[in-house]
């Protein structure tokens, strides 16, 4: 072939070009898909924050709706927690967690009491009064503590970093409350502390700090807000200034509790009350006061007994009246009663649905309770563990046996004075059988908007439940889901048809409703509908 032929040949250079166009190709593949990726990142991080934000609200208004005199930095968390809303959903878990929507918050809250200098400072209590008043922790140096992807325990320098703990909201031993947040927990006054004595009532507001951190998401996931919340009362009126209790902390045995109460100046009357409503005066004269809170006598029956005050904590607080009705500040202490292991769980039942067997039952009215099992009991042997400890008041064994008759109990678990965790009595055995026919599906299912809230409507099974002698209990209503996770609510009775969701929070939902028998069984689902 001639040389200069070869030169000028271009059968060569075809694979190439292949080449470099699919490097281009990929490389703008990859790019795609990078902006792809970093935007359901952001919008996954942003539903996670506004969702904190959301749940942060509802903590500051919860905090605003408990009277100003239970206000005290050890009840503020078990009064919110309280709160079906803002109950730990994952008690074997440290901290407060809080679970919405498939994400993890960890919530920490402190109050503590501020003297106003603007009025002259008063004598007040360490344990109830902020270290730093408002607070004077940077904003830089929270996120520095808070760290952007730590715990609520805050970053390793947190451990010794003072009252900045405490403006920051950080929880150093993850029992839901903010820590270093009064003069007390810093070693600063022990007791009560003489500042001043020209303001006779040096609670002049609180201080709320929440902190709200979460498990996913990108840029620093924390929400920390501080608000205060002014007294409502006079200045000018008699102020309670200290209250303490006789007898040791928790309660654990005996019928009743003294507690002594002294005044700033002498008021006409003192009263005294319980989780806010009041139950009577106490008798003194001056400065001084005392009242006695009965207890009533523990029921060694399955049921407590009339005037019984059951296990749990209350708060206990004292107002002093001048002859105009007016009060001051007031004192409130938090009191632990466990004077006995749980009361059998009442209104256990349990029922067949599908592939497992389904139990619900009452909440018990013990306040200590920290969750519930159940058991099933087998022909021989021990009682076998079917629903780990839960703070739910209804769950599933998801495995029975194929026997046609099954036998269940509950039991309630509580706290003993050391710690260790405790079983009450147990429920009446209940026996759960195989042959049980669920009721049919609602035939229609319709939503539509009212005042904000989202109405369901639907109707009845024709003929209702199948089965001699059984009848449908309620409606169970799904929201944006069909997973037993998704369970949402439920109807009161079994002729209840329509059904309010008044908790949309601005957003669409999407519905399902089924039918649920005396046995349990569950009809099949009827929509979705979404509003």
């Amino acid at each position: 072939m001639d040389r200069r032929s070869l030169l000028t040949d271009d059968s060569g250079f075809t694979l190439v070009e292949v080449m470099v166009a699919a490097t281009l190709l990929v490389v703008g593949l990859l790019g795609t898909l990078s902006m792809v990726d970093a935007a359901n990142s952001a919008t996954w991080s942003t539903k996670a924050r506004e969702q904190a934000v959301s749940l942060q609200r509802e903590v500051v208004e919860g905090v605003r709706g408990i009277p100003y005199d239970q206000l005290t930095p050890n009840s503020v968390g078990p009064l919110l927690r309280a709160s079906a809303s803002l109950a730990d959903t994952n008690l074997s878990a440290a901290g407060w967690t809080v679970r919405r929507r498939g994400f993890t918050y960890t919530i920490a809250v402190g109050v503590c009491s501020v003297d106003d200098p603007r009025d002259g400072t008063g004598t007040h209590d360490g344990a109830l009064f902020c270290a730093t008043g408002t607070g004077s922790t940077s904003a830089q140096t929270c996120s520095t503590l808070l760290g952007i992807q730590g715990s609520i325990q805050g970053t390793p320098a947190a451990a010794t970093a003072g009252a900045a703990v405490g403006d920051c909201g950080i929880d150093l031993n993850l029992d839901g409350a903010v820590d270093n947040l009064t003069e007390a927990s810093l070693g600063i006054c022990i007791g009560i502390c003489p500042i001043g004595t020209a303001d006779t009532t040096p609670s002049d507001y609180k201080r709320v700090v929440v902190l709200v951190r979460w498990d996913r998401g990108q840029g620093t996931r924390y929400a920390l807000q501080s608000t205060t919340i002014a007294n409502p009362g006079l200045a000018a009126a008699p102020a309670v200034i200290t209250l303490t209790a006789g007898g040791s902390m928790p309660v654990t045995s005996g019928t009743s509790v003294t507690f002594a109460a002294t005044t700033n100046k002498a008021p006409a009357t003192v009263g005294w009350s319980v989780d806010g409503t009041q139950r009577g005066t106490a008798t003194g004269a001056g400065l001084s006061w005392a009242f006695t809170w009965s207890l009533g006598s523990v029921s060694a029956g399955s049921t407590p007994g009339s005037g019984e005050v059951l296990d749990g904590s209350y708060v206990v607080g004292a107002k002093a009246f001048d002859t105009y009705g007016q009060f001051g500040s007031t004192r409130a202490l938090t009191v632990t009663v466990n004077r006995r292991a749980p009361y059998p769980v009442q209104g256990f039942l349990g029922g067949r649905n599908g592939s497992t067997v389904e139990f619900e039952w009452s909440p018990a009215k013990e306040r200590d309770i920290v969750g519930y099992r159940v058991y099933r009991r087998p022909t021989i042997g021990a009682p076998v563990e079917v629903c780990a400890l839960t703070s739910a008041s209804t769950c599933r064994d998801t495995s029975p046996p194929g026997s046609p008759l099954l036998t269940y109990y509950a039991v309630a678990v509580d706290r003993a004075s050391s710690g260790a965790l405790r079983e009450g009595a147990a429920s009446g055995d209940i026996l759960v059988a195989s042959t049980n026919t669920p009721p049919p599906a609602p035939p229609t299912l319709a939503a539509s908007l009212s005042s904000g809230n989202t109405v369901l409507a639907w109707t009845a099974p024709p003929g209702g439940d199948p089965d001699p002698g059984d009848a449908i209990a309620f409606y169970r209503i799904y929201r944006d889901g069909s997973t037993y996770a998704d369970r949402y609510d439920r109807t009161g009775t079994g002729g209840t048809l329509t059904f309010t969701d008044t908790q949309t929070g601005g957003q669409q939902h999407t519905y399902r409703v089924t039918a649920v028998d005396t046995q349990l069984a569950e009809s099949p689902m009827v929509g979705p509908v979404t509003r």
